[in-house]
């Protein structure tokens, strides 16, 4: 019998959903995963949003990170970051702004706050990552403020060298979420994200099936999903089906096809031109095709499209 844990249903009807004109011989299931900051008094923006494609055919799973700033159309809020989608109306309009911008067919989600990510983390051991010295400045400041908020004592969880080492909770939500001096801007913060999400299937994949449900105990109360549990065993015995599937991950819009920009209102948004970077997903998700090879069939059939969009 499954733990209890967050349950909410969603009704497909509002969410968007855009059938991919890809055939697929076989069910792809796609999953919205999002990472929330849900402070007191604040209304919870997605800081990270992943789409979670579920390959059982190519014994594959995916995850395809969506830039928090890429400027997307938001249903009754004209044009404004992506982000904002999950504050503006919760998973519900989240989901629907994905499935409208990049053509999707997603209907379903789950969601940690960065509090929760950072139990789940501990709840697995923690995750082995290699962290640079810029990354461990910048990480050091982000777990400074987050002990600050959980009343935690900083000396006990600071980064004390670079180099690779097991990474707590807290260490790892820091490490996933810097953005700023010399660690890359968003696009590395998404393929960091993605390094740790990976890292966790990993070390679960790793364990014994008899440890599942003690883990399952720990780990399905600190997450809100859409997911009902006859689901998610169904999805884990997909996953599980043919032994460790492998793990692929991208970014989009892909890296040198976007660019920073500022709107008339002064927000700063990533701009990109929304055909290429649905072209892009679609063949990675669905066609199994990494950008690289996608890339390279343009240049030899010599198409080579790859500008952006402007705010």
């Amino acid at each position: 019998m499954m733990t209890s844990y967050d349950y909410n249903p969603l009704d497909d009807s509002d969410l968007g959903i855009v059938q991919p004109q890809q055939p697929v011989s076989d069910k792809i299931t796609n999953i919205a995963l999002f990472g929330v900051d849900s402070r007191a008094g604040e209304n919870s923006r997605s800081d990270a949003m992943i789409i979670l494609s579920v390959d059982p055919k190519r014994g594959k799973v995916k995850m395809s990170s969506l830039m928090r700033d890429a400027y997307v159309e938001i249903d009754d809020h004209g044009m404004t970051k992506l982000c904002h989608a999950y504050a503006y109306g919760g998973p519900e309009l989240a989901i629907k702004t994905i499935n409208q911008n990049f053509q999707m067919d997603i209907s379903e989600y789950a969601t940690v706050n960065f509090n929760q990510m950072a139990d789940i983390i501990d709840a697995i051991g923690g995750v082995e990552l290699e962290v640079s010295q810029a990354e461990m400045d910048e990480a050091n400041d982000a777990l400074w403020e987050y002990c600050v908020f959980n009343d935690l004592i900083w000396d006990d969880y600071k980064f004390t060298e670079p180099g690779l080492q097991t990474l707590n909770g807290p260490q790892a939500v820091a490490y996933g979420r810097i953005r700023k001096g010399a660690t890359g801007g968003d696009a590395a913060r998404t393929s960091r994200q993605q390094e740790i999400l990976e890292k966790m299937m990993d070390k679960v994949m790793d364990m014994s099936i008899v440890k599942y449900p003690s883990l399952a105990a720990k780990l399905l109360p600190m997450v809100e999903t859409s997911l009902s549990s006859k689901e998610i065993l169904s999805l884990a015995t997909q996953v599980l089906s043919g032994g460790k599937p492998d793990i692929e991950r991208a970014t989009f819009p892909c890296e040198g096809e976007w660019s920073e920009k500022r709107t008339s209102s002064g927000l700063s948004v990533v701009a990109y031109e929304d055909a290429l970077a649905v072209k892009r997903l679609h063949a990675f998700i669905y066609d199994d095709l990494s950008i690289e090879e996608q890339k390279a069939q343009e240049q030899s059939s010599g198409s080579t499209d790859t500008d952006t969009d402007t705010p």
